[in-house]
């Protein structure tokens, strides 16, 4: 029997770094040297089989945190069907993060579809497949063009007529660009935001229970209103004109609501926004936007209250599914999230178009 070889020079790769954009949790695959310290290659017969023994195997798990320092430290755990993996940081070749589960590129185009209509701008139209949104220049999501339809390209008539759009708007050409739907390379841009985590979970009658939330989070009143007060406007785009925050944010092509928190002298201490959208494929999507927290009450569970709040009200319009889209490097957003039962469906992102 020939003996397991010994793994080769890292210092003849380039060193392998753990995404910024994964957290404990994600679902990653990991590329890694054979070596006494790494788990031994999985693959009974590899095909093609090596001349001699392989020199490097991959693993796909999700991703844990060492329990007793709450970091990675130098050694990479795995959970892969119920077993965890262990590999030191230093034989790792490559990482990359997957969706929670395989998705198909018709469902990223679903759910993308009802958050489109979730956040619509104030007024929109079709261009080549894209939906072409405009909401007076106030966020990214309203003033953005995204591929829905399986017809979208990015050839050059067609960016052309979506350029002439927005001028005609006095604003700047800025695509969304959902992984495997359109490749940034095609449409000549420049990033204009970090990548977008774009999470989900499913929903049911239990979805505000306690097993998800904490129980001091019952203990606070959220109240929902169908369209936001000028305060809510206020906090959530602070010095931007309240009349065009609430156009926007009340735009929803479905049912909409708004949530608020106030403290004992009735100033506002916490917000949120939820909208009920269908998508082609008639799955009813609940999208919670707009979650803040003023600094000065964090920690309380108050957000926790009003993500509880509105998993329920959409429980009760007919949401089948909840998302978010929580920018990647917003480490306590991600976490926060994945926390309350959300997962990786697929990510996106903004370009920038002359």
């Amino acid at each position: 029997m020939s003996e397991r070889p010994s793994s080769p020079d890292p210092a003849r790769l380039p060193p392998a770094r753990l995404p910024a954009d994964a957290y404990p949790g994600d679902r990653v695959v990991v590329r890694y040297l054979v070596g006494d310290a790494a788990p031994a290659d999985w693959r009974h017969s590899p095909n093609p089989a090596p001349a001699a023994a392989p020199t490097m195997s991959d693993v796909t798990g999700f991703l844990l945190e060492r329990a007793d320092t709450g970091s990675f430290d130098s050694t990479l755990l795995i959970e892969r069907d119920g077993k965890v993996e262990s590999i030191p940081l230093e034989s790792v070749v490559s990482i990359r993060l997957l969706s929670a589960k395989p998705v198909r590129n018709s469902a990223i185009r679903d759910l993308e579809h009802a958050a489109a209509l979730a956040w619509p701008g104030v007024e929109s139209t079709w261009v080549g497949g894209w939906l072409v949104r405009a909401g007076g220049g106030f966020s990214r999501r309203a003033n953005s063009a995204v591929p829905l339809d399986r017809s979208a390209h990015a050839d050059a008539p067609t960016l052309h007529a979506i350029g002439s759009w927005y001028a005609e708007r006095g604003l700047p050409v800025l695509l969304a660009l959902p992984e495997r739907l359109i490749a940034a390379r095609t449409v000549g841009g420049e990033p204009a935001s970090p990548t977008v985590h774009i999470l989900t979970r499913d929903l049911d009658d239990s979805a505000s229970s306690a097993s998800d939330f904490p129980a001091t989070s019952t203990e606070i009143d959220v109240e929902l209103a169908p369209t936001p007060s000028a305060r809510w406007s206020q906090s959530y785009r602070p010095g931007t004109d309240t009349d065009l925050v609430a156009a926007v944010a009340g735009s929803a092509q479905g049912t909409v609501t708004f949530a608020t928190v106030v403290d004992e002298s009735g100033s506002l201490i916490a917000t949120g926004r939820a909208a009920v959208t269908s998508s082609p494929s008639g799955v009813a999507w609940l999208g919670v936007t707009a979650l803040w927290t003023d600094p000065a009450h964090r920690r309380r569970h108050i957000a926790d209250a009003v993500l509880a709040r509105l998993m329920a009200w959409g429980v009760t319009h007919g949401a089948q599914s909840a998302y978010v889209q929580v920018e990647a490097d917003n480490a306590v957003a991600g976490r926060w999230y994945r926390r309350r039962g959300f997962a990786l469906h697929h990510t996106s992102h903004y370009e920038s178009v002359t």
